[in-house]
């Protein structure tokens, strides 16, 4: 289950088991935002596999416009000739800077990326992690907080693009990511992982162990 669906289980029961009503509605209110959460990360993971905005519009009961409103900056369009990541890269590339920020680091470095593919709960690159032994509040205390600037994540993201290419896609996957990450070249990853007592080749194990997805699998 992915750190989202974690957390809206544990708040739903922390708020039917609350002896006072204003803490079940502070649950509650928790409980909102992380659902809010979960269905960006559910999109994403749709759009990833190929879903149409439309059929996304009617698993959700709204418009197709409303859809595209909402969520087409995880689908943006793409040259011809390019490599550009998928939905899930660019929502793990967004929570790695909501997770930079938190932390007070002057800039996303590539660590914060690994944080937020694992925040992002996709299949593959979060499941390797997670089955690594990877958590992610250890990542968190681990994670860089001052200093840094985005041009490892910039490195990070090209390097990505020539790991697609070698695997013949026309499309960065969060795996893409994730291996680019793990290949030794960015300190703030190798320091990270170690202060969670994880390393490098453990994950990349698990990566290897992971089974293939179906695109047109979308379990729950």
């Amino acid at each position: 289950m992915s750190v989202s669906g974690q957390r809206i289980c544990r708040l739903a029961e922390a708020a039917a088991e609350a002896d006072e009503p204003e803490a079940a509605l502070r649950a509650l209110t928790e409980l909102r935002a992380e659902l809010e959460q979960f269905e960006r990360q559910q999109v994403a993971r749709a759009l990833t596999a190929g879903r149409s905005f439309s059929v996304i519009a009617r698993a959700l009961g709204v418009s197709r416009q409303a859809v595209n409103r909402r969520f087409k900056d995880l689908a943006r369009s793409r040259r011809a000739s390019e490599v550009a990541p998928s939905p899930e890269v660019r929502l793990a590339v967004e929570y790695a800077g909501v997770e930079a920020a938190a932390l007070g680091a002057g800039g996303i470095q590539p660590a914060h990326v690994v944080i937020g593919n694992l925040r992002g709960g996709d299949r593959r690159g979060a499941a390797a992690l997670a089955a690594a032994g990877v958590e992610l509040a250890s990542c968190r205390r681990a994670a860089p907080t001052g200093g840094g600037d985005d041009i490892g994540v910039r490195a990070l993201l090209a390097e990505a693009v020539w790991t697609a290419r070698r695997a013949h896609r026309d499309r960065v996957e969060i795996e893409d990511v994730l291996r680019a990450a793990l290949a030794g070249e960015y300190p703030s990853v190798e320091a990270m992982l170690c202060g969670t007592g994880v390393a490098p080749q453990q994950v990349l194990k698990a990566l290897a162990a992971m089974p293939a997805l179906d695109a047109d699998c979308l379990e729950a």
